[in-house]
């Protein structure tokens, strides 16, 4: 379990730590933040009218509020239906693309978020339909105010395009006629003429010669059905001599992706490191503490939906590969022959049904509690539901040279800060103006050993979830148990918690 694995290398650093004191970051939007946030809130229930009218008031005394500015944006946008074509939302979208082109003019927005709004607006113009689509990206294609490259991309995606109206013809069941015969031709002639177009523009892009490859492709079986062999073994060894380049320069690309992974992965395992002083504020001892998504993240979450140009490029297939020895029984995974397991991915109604309860001691731990019959192998831990609550457990070896009233209380310490910024950063990215809240309950004594017990709160735009945090050491153990879905004083709570022993 990943929670586990960070626990322990965390807290290899922090059992000796000190305390230390941290200082929240506050929103430096000012009194339209209150407004702007209930707008976002308006957004995640999809009442758009609501939204809108809070950001026009915001706008109304402030007109150069940025953030009030990206979230009107967003509300365009996300009024938007794909694939309806009526009167009503072609309107919607011709709104948007209105609104975005004018924010490529406004010198409030970054060149950054520029480059996002342009292709933000291929994929609007695609819900136009493909004619209008198919115009936009001509008109890029010949924009002398785009870089060469920026063309040739665009280029590449028209050949792309040419290339799959060409193979949805060859690639049918039954033979094409005559007509279809000379309409997937003038695809591919109107596609090898768009991929010369990126070729001379940057003769580097591998897109684009890995297009020219497969039309030429195209070509070759467009002659071959018309039994033309000279046309046929022609396209075929263009198409060869484009696929080596297509090859070449596709290996280039890996090998400088792998050095900028091998450095990214660098770069990160020296911020995951932990410095004595990082230590010390892990080992801080946490009383309460309240967590939101900043408001210049939430904004731009709705801001734009990023859409690269590059995801507009038409999908080569890739035919299947066949293991031998296999079958869909052995693909299932092992849990899923679990009678009775429960696993999160079966949903909400799982963790709704009411099951019996049964005594669970696992092999190895030394932890004993009574747990909804369903309970599942999770990474490192086990997880049970039942009737509306998750029961989550997990542990970590307890190093045997630890030992002390300050160690413990600095590793307990540890153990739940890394659930607070675990369980609260997966919360917050869940929605636009989640909340995650936790506080310290009690410190205690249970069979010898410390023990913490905090409450936490999940809170969302539309509902408030309870929990309960306990974290334990006992003698050769650190223990996370999380409560999910009830407070403390809960019934279902209590049966958990009263039930548990341990060693």
């Amino acid at each position: 379990m990943r929670t586990s694995t960070i626990v322990f290398v965390m807290l290899s650093v922090t059992l000796n730590a000190s305390a230390w004191c941290a200082n929240s970051k506050q929103s430096a939007n000012g009194s339209a933040e209150p407004q702007i946030r209930a707008a976002l809130c308006d957004l995640e229930k999809g009442d758009y009218a609501t939204a809108q009218k809070r950001i026009e008031q915001v706008l109304q005394s402030d007109s150069k509020n940025i953030y009030a500015q990206k979230v009107l944006l967003g509300i365009l946008t996300q009024q938007v239906k794909p694939g309806d074509l009526s009167p009503e939302n072609i309107a919607r979208v011709t709104k948007a693309i209105e609104g975005y082109k004018q924010a490529l003019n406004n010198a409030l927005f970054t060149a950054d978020e520029k480059r996002q709004i342009d292709s933000h607006l291929i994929s609007l113009y695609r819900y136009l339909g493909e004619d209008r689509l198919t115009q936009e990206l001509q008109r890029r294609a010949t924009d002398s105010g785009r870089t060469a490259q920026q063309r040739a991309e665009v280029y590449s995606v028209l050949a792309s395009r040419s290339w799959s109206c060409s193979y949805g013809i060859t690639s049918g069941k039954n033979t094409p006629d005559k007509s279809q015969i000379e309409k997937a031709r003038q695809c591919v002639e109107a596609g090898l003429a768009d991929v010369q177009h990126a070729l001379d523009l940057d003769g580097a892009n591998e897109t684009a010669w890995s297009y020219k490859a497969n039309l030429l492709k195209e070509g070759a079986t467009l002659a071959g059905l018309e039994n033309n062999q000279a046309l046929r073994t022609r396209y075929q060894e263009q198409a060869s001599e484009a696929q080596k380049q297509s090859t070449e320069l596709y290996a280039r690309q890996q090998a400088e992706n792998e050095k900028q992974t091998t450095k990214q992965d660098e770069e990160q395992k020296k911020r995951d490191s932990f410095t004595p002083r990082e230590a010390q504020k892990m080992a801080l001892e946490l009383v309460e503490e309240k967590r939101e998504t900043s408001l210049d993240e939430a904004v731009n979450r709705v801001f734009i939906p990023l859409v690269e140009l590059t995801t507009l490029v038409a999908p080569v297939p890739i035919p299947e590969e066949k293991t031998e020895g296999t079958s869909a029984r052995d693909s299932q995974p092992a849990q899923a022959a679990q009678k009775g397991c429960f696993r999160e991915v079966d949903g909400s109604a799982q963790v709704n049904e009411k099951r019996a309860w049964k005594t669970f001691a696992p092999e190895g731990e030394e932890i004993a509690a009574d747990l909804p019959d369903n309970v599942c192998k999770r990474g490192g831990g086990y997880v049970a539901a039942s009737e509306g609550v998750m029961y989550s457990l997990a542990s970590i070896p307890r190093p045997a040279t630890v030992g002390g009233r300050a160690a413990d209380d600095g590793a307990l310490n540890t153990v739940a800060r890394t659930y607070l910024g675990l369980a609260s950063s997966g919360w917050l990215s869940q929605g636009l103006a989640n909340r995650f809240e936790m506080k310290l309950l009690r410190k205690e004594q249970v069979s010898g050993q410390p023990q913490k017990v905090y409450s936490y709160v999940r809170v969302s735009c539309s509902e408030r979830k309870e929990g309960v945090l306990i974290v334990h050491a006992s003698s050769s153990h650190y223990y996370t148990i999380d409560i999910m879905g009830a407070n403390e004083s809960d019934a279902r709570a209590q049966h958990f918690i009263k039930s548990a022993t341990f060693k």
